[in-house]
């Protein structure tokens, strides 16, 4: 049906600028339309109205309603970014060509996501403006100058309703036990620290999702500038407790890395197969001859969590295909 791949299909050496922690990047707006209730006060006939005039402007611009895309459909988890059900009159609609994603139904009228791989904060933001730019000249956004800027359903979005947010690998400062000293830190920089499910998760095999907590008041070079910062700080605190794991944490590394074993199971369930993902990034970092980068591990996850089945379970003929020989 498409002449093109999905945005993680495409080939390892068409993505620049991964950094080894950072496995990617995502900015989330939320918007509302001015005059009417929020989704959890509409009546039916404006929430019918809603989403047509929302299909309708999204597949000017290429997106998809997620559950009838392709022969098997889009999922939100095909975008990488943790979203609620599409039951309960919430809707993703989807490009499969840029990772972009907006969800209708929520709390908001509008939760418009990008996802890139890697760390390009700037390039981000700018195509989730451009985006919201695009929806701004279809629907009037409710906007309040004086004090509280874009009107939304929580007050933790207040101002810019924006979040800038990274997806990091740091698994040897949780094996080190370091993470106890970082987290404190980031969460007294005004920093939300989450597990990679989303809102309430704990942190899986040293992967964390570190975004701002709020944005009021702040513009999004600011945001950007900060986490930049905060990115910095993580990274050389993984680079230094890398160090140490071979010095101090051998026993406890090796055993780690024996998760990559899993992969030669036909099933495995899904936090196990996060596991031996975040040991094969582990052994690459650490020098041992095993040949799976940071772009590979992101579409392999996603070919995991495409092929979950609903007792969680990960079908790894399915993943094989994407592996191939790149784990040695």
């Amino acid at each position: 049906m498409y002449n093109y791949p999905f945005w993680y299909e495409r080939d390892v050496s068409d993505v620049g600028g991964v950094r080894p922690s950072v496995l990617s990047t995502r900015v989330r707006m939320a918007r509302n339309i001015s005059g009417l209730a929020f989704p959890g006060r509409m009546s039916v006939d404006q929430y019918l109205h809603l989403r047509a005039s929302i299909l309708r402007v999204l597949t000017s611009y290429s997106f998809l309603e997620c559950s009838k895309s392709r022969d098997v459909g889009i999922s939100p988890g095909d975008f990488l970014v943790a979203t609620d059900s599409i039951d309960n009159g919430v809707v993703v609609f989807g490009n499969p060509e840029s990772g972009q994603i907006v969800v209708t139904g929520d709390e908001d009228h509008f939760r418009i996501s990008t996802v890139a791989l890697g760390l390009v904060l700037e390039d981000t933001v700018a195509s989730t403006f451009k985006l919201e730019r695009c929806l701004a000249s279809e629907f009037s956004f409710a906007y309040d100058k004086n004090r509280f800027g874009f009107l939304t359903a929580s007050m933790a979005n207040a101002g810019l309703a924006m979040r800038v947010s990274v997806w990091m690998h740091v698994p040897a400062l949780i094996l080190t036990g370091k993470w106890s000293e970082v987290e404190p830190l980031l969460v007294s920089l005004d920093m939300s620290v989450r597990g990679i499910s989303g809102e309430a998760s704990d942190v899986t095999a040293g992967m964390v999702q570190l975004s701002n907590r709020t944005s009021y008041g702040r513009t999004a070079s600011e945001l950007v500038a900060k986490l930049i910062r905060v990115i910095s700080l993580v990274d050389a605190a993984e680079r230094d407790a890398v160090s140490e794991l071979l010095r101090e944490h051998r026993s406890k590394t090796i055993d780690y890395l024996k998760w990559m074993s899993l992969f030669e199971q036909p099933f495995i369930m899904r936090d196990d197969f996060v596991h031996a993902v975040s040991a094969a990034l582990l052994a690459a970092r650490l020098g041992y001859n095993v040949r799976f980068d940071t772009a590979l591990a992101l579409r392999v996850l996603v070919a995991g969590f495409k092929s979950r089945q609903q007792d969680g379970l990960v079908q790894m003929q399915v993943v094989r295909g994407f592996l191939k020989d790149t784990v040695v």
